[in-house]
């Protein structure tokens, strides 16, 4: 390698060093490159961030749409790849135990579920129109949501009210969100006899922290199946399905967890799933693994995901989580000192998610800042939407402190310009 990368390129062996203390790290430690395990402290992050491949001067704030996969799994998948290449019938076998053995017991124990619990899909999207089309409805039954959520929600129910003649409410939530007793009190307002699914974002995808576990419990109290889209939660942040009690979930992989593109989960809660009939679906397992679509699927990207997600165990789903927060606080306390710039996202902990801060510029429309952070190497994505033309910055784990710096001294640049 050029002597340009070094600063941000490691060698093969600490790579593999940084995944040999997987074990170690669930028992409760944590690896650093050198095999060394111990708790992970804030001045272990610079060694965590060796770990991506990003090239200089690239400053990457966009997990939110695509993550950036560590070292340790773009070797993993290109491995997994050219064994696939070179002995296609072994590999296969190979490939296809390890995602048995590893990849799905590793993602249904990141989700708090059992492996019977647990479909793979392709992306979240693929896993809400699941969701979407396998709930049993009849003509006239409700499905209650909000104005906040991702057209992939939202647009299967739509589509299946136009179909089926089935309800789908959206009831209006302004942004920021409200408190969590007034959520309950609008979705609550809303429900009937007639109600059978409530549908909402753990995360919606400009920021926003639902109250899922009393959602859910709200749900369960009336007898209504609870569905959620967490599509921008997932390694951004600990997630437990069964502490939140939902009947559904699903979710990319590709965003947060850092996996390749090509991963997503379906959960459906055991209780429910003689019940829910998607569409394509085998008549055996007698589990979640009925639910996944049929054919030949990405072997070494869902073999790799186990890599992921043993990345992510290792420094620690709650430190993660936490310098997350950190990260988000420190940014939307720079973009509030600024001149003419509108934060969004609430400071509060209970409103706003760990990882997504969206804000705006009078006079600068969300999409024609996008452009100009990333002319200059930064990527950010924009939120036009919600009543918003924001722009959205996702700080993950790796992000440091001086690549907001330097984000916001662009900003300001771009707009004096």
């Amino acid at each position: 390698m050029g002597k340009d990368r070094g600063s941000t390129r490691i060698g093969r062996s600490d790579r593999r060093r940084f995944l040999e203390g997987t074990v170690a790290a669930l028992a409760g430690g944590s690896v650093l490159a050198g095999g060394a395990t111990r708790t992970l402290s804030w001045a272990d992050w610079p060694q965590v961030r060796k770990q991506f491949l990003l090239k200089p001067g690239t400053i990457y704030l966009n997990c939110a749409s695509i993550g950036v996969p560590p070292a340790p799994v773009v070797d993993s998948l290109a491995r997994n790849r050219r064994s696939m290449a070179v002995d296609p019938i072994g590999a296969k076998s190979d490939l296809s135990r390890r995602i048995i053995e590893r990849s799905r017991p590793s993602l249904a124990a990141f989700l708090g579920v059992d492996p019977q619990e647990v479909a793979f899909t392709q992306n979240a999207s693929q896993g809400l129109q699941s969701i979407a089309a396998g709930i049993p409805l009849k003509p006239g039954d409700e499905v209650l949501t909000t104005s906040h959520e991702h057209p992939a929600g939202i647009r299967p129910w739509r589509r299946r009210a136009q179909l089926e003649g089935i309800v789908v409410h959206e009831i209006p939530m302004p942004s920021p969100l409200p408190p969590k007793e007034e959520i309950l009190e609008r979705i609550c307002a809303r429900m009937t006899s007639r109600t059978r699914v409530l549908f909402f974002c753990q995360v919606t995808r400009g920021g926003l922290l639902n109250p899922v576990r009393e959602l859910c419990a709200l749900a369960r109290e009336r007898g209504v199946l609870s569905a959620v889209d967490g599509a921008q939660a997932v390694g951004m942040m600990p997630v437990d399905l069964r502490n939140l009690g939902c009947d559904f979930f699903a979710a990319s992989l590709h965003k947060w967890v850092l996996a390749p593109a090509g991963t997503g989960v379906l959960y459906v809660r055991r209780e429910v799933q003689d019940d829910f009939s998607p569409g394509l679906t085998w008549e055996e397992p007698a589990d979640a693994r009925r639910f996944q679509m049929p054919g030949t699927f990405g072997y070494s990207v869902r073999a790799s995901l186990g890599d992921a997600i043993a990345f992510l165990r290792n420094i620690g789903l709650e430190r993660i989580g936490a310098r997350n927060r950190r990260l988000s606080d420190y940014l939307k306390e720079r973009l509030a000192s600024l001149p003419r710039v509108r934060l969004i996202s609430s400071r509060s902990p209970r409103l706003s998610s760990p990882g997504i801060t969206i804000f705006e510029v009078p006079g600068h429309g969300g999409m024609k800042l996008r452009a100009g952070l990333q002319e200059r190497g930064i990527g950010v994505d924009d939120h036009v939407r919600d009543g918003h033309d924001a722009v959205r910055v996702a700080t993950h784990f790796f992000t440091t402190r001086a690549e907001i710096d330097r984000t916001l001294s662009v900003l300001q640049e771009l707009i004096r310009a």
